[in-house]
């Protein structure tokens, strides 16, 4: 066995959906600020992205972070993607500060409050400990809106960023959102995905159901961009379904929003613009070593969907 190449990461997720945080590797990002280091992230590296996030090391749902220094923040954060496209996600600010926190590797505050630098911006965290673990993580978003209602969908728009198609009621071959279903559901999803994409960009596709008639207490299914079922509830899928809620329905405070796996978000209103919160926990899965050998023949690893 010839060692080529060695990975060290913290491996994370956040209601069930996983994150990677690199700590060593190969990924040299030495620019100045966050946009050239993301710009160097996103062109270059393919090799590296692909053994950290790809079979056997990883799976299609695998999220990469890396760690950067940052200026006007505790730490910087970029991310990489098995969709180039996606550059942000709110769940890596929970499992990275998590990570970091847990594992000593950055240094508590008195005040439990931290900032993270994003190609999006700088955002706000609220911590809280207990024992040294992290038991909680409070975020808020930006300012979210319906942009329109189109047929039996609207689109939602996620921190005036990010757009998804959201239905609120379920096709008529798909009883409700429940595993036993999932064919019909994936079948579905597929369907939708490449309709609508042939006509807009979108970030995904949302469809819900109530819980017991609630209407603050919804179950949903978020389909990413290439048709893949998003692990967790989503936090822009909660907020978009909280926006959507509250185009029609203004007295509505707080949702919780399912998933299909059964983990769940309550989101609550943050600012009367539409701005919302979540308080969630991320876990820690492992810290590994992950090796290349320069014999291997599936070296870059491979992907099943």
């Amino acid at each position: 066995m010839n060692f080529e190449k060695m990975y060290s990461t913290i491996d994370t997720h956040v209601a069930g959906e996983a994150f990677r945080i690199v700590l060593h590797s190969s990924i040299m990002l030495n620019e100045m600020n966050i946009t050239l280091n993301n710009k160097k992230l996103q062109s270059e590296f393919q090799t590296e992205k692909a053994i950290l996030l790809n079979e056997p090391r990883g799976h299609r749902d695998m999220h990469g972070c890396i760690v950067v220094p940052s200026r006007d923040a505790h730490f910087g954060l970029l991310f990489f993607n098995h969709d180039e496209n996606v550059q942000f996600k709110y769940g890596g600010l929970v499992a990275t500060i998590t990570a970091l926190l847990e594992t000593g590797n950055l240094k508590q505050c008195e005040d439990h409050q931290y900032t993270v630098e994003t190609i999006e911006g700088i955002y706000h965290l609220k911590v809280t400990m207990k024992n040294q673990e992290v038991t909680s993580v409070y975020i808020e978003s930006g300012q979210c809106f319906v942009q329109k209602q189109v047929e039996d969908y609207q689109i939602v728009s996620v921190d005036d960023k990010r757009n998804y198609a959201l239905f609120t009621s379920l096709p008529s071959d798909i009883p409700s959102i429940d595993l036993k279903y999932l064919s019909q559901i994936n079948a579905w999803g597929k369907r939708t995905i490449d309709y609508l994409m042939k006509e807009q960009s979108l970030e995904g596709v949302i469809i819900t159901e109530a819980i017991d008639g609630q209407l603050d207490n919804v179950r949903s299914l978020t389909f990413e961009r290439d048709g893949t079922i998003l692990r967790s509830p989503g936090f822009d899928s909660s907020f978009a379904i909280f926006t959507a809620l509250r185009s029609s329905h203004q007295s509505i405070k707080q949702i919780s929003n399912t998933s299909i796996f059964n983990s769940c978000f309550t989101a609550f209103l943050a600012t009367e613009d539409n701005q919302f919160s979540i308080a969630t926990e991320g876990f820690v899965t492992g810290i590994h070593d992950f090796i290349v050998d320069q014999d291997d023949p599936l070296h870059d690893g491979f992907v099943l969907k």
